[in-house]
């Protein structure tokens, strides 16, 4: 083997190898770009928890502006971001709305479970507050009373139509749903420690009103 023939068999493997890991790494991008846009919406570094900023609907952080099919725009938040304002003047509640739900975000307002819709989109609002704080008079709404719940980009306006106790276990209230709804609840019957019942105030969509 000669001189020039021996080069090429060394230099010839690597060669290889690297082109194919520049395959690899290129079909990576995509999926991982992809991925790192859904982590940042979902576990956003950015989720305010500030006591002292409760009740500022964060305007300028918007995740992901998405259109409706009817041409409206909502805003999908990050994980632990304030976006709504919850107003119950029947029992004097005025309490902020984070996306998403964590012990420390319950002890700063109400918390909206990750699993039902977003503000503005058909289906089931779920809304969750502990019955000794921003919840605790919730078993006092009345049917007819009004609910409203607004973000930087709408106001939707409900009435209370039935309340119900359920077992923690039953997932039934909190499942997605065809009609647009707001479903608050809590725990019941035990202020000072754990309880497997829950109060439920189901409240149906009257109006809503989109800014933009």
């Amino acid at each position: 083997m000669n001189k020039k023939n021996a080069v090429i068999a060394v230099v010839t493997p690597f060669v290889i190898l690297a082109v194919c890991a520049g395959i690899i790494g290129g079909a990576a991008i995509i999926p991982a770009e992809k991925f790192s846009k859904i982590a940042g919406i979902v576990f956003s570094a950015d989720a305010q928890t500030d006591p002292e900023k409760i009740g500022e609907i964060k305007y300028v952080e918007k995740e992901v502006e998405a259109e409706l099919d009817d041409g409206n725009k909502i805003v999908y938040p990050s994980f632990g971001m304030q976006y709504a304002t919850l107003t119950i003047k029947s029992i004097d509640l005025e309490a902020p709305v984070f996306f998403g739900s964590t012990e420390d975000l319950l002890q700063q307002g109400v918390c909206q479970f990750f699993g039902s819709v977003i503000l503005g989109e058909t289906g089931n609002v779920v809304l969750d507050a502990h019955c000794n704080t921003f919840f605790l008079n919730l078993d006092k709404v009345k049917v007819g009373d009004e609910v409203v719940v607004e973000t930087s980009y709408g106001k939707f306006t409900y009435k209370m139509k039935e309340s119900t106790l359920f077992k923690e276990t039953d997932n039934a209230l909190l499942a997605p749903t065809t009609d647009d709804r707001l479903t608050l609840y809590t725990c019941y019957g035990n202020l000072l420690g754990p309880t497997e019942d829950r109060l439920a105030v189901v409240c149906e969509l009257v109006e809503k009103e989109f800014y933009n």
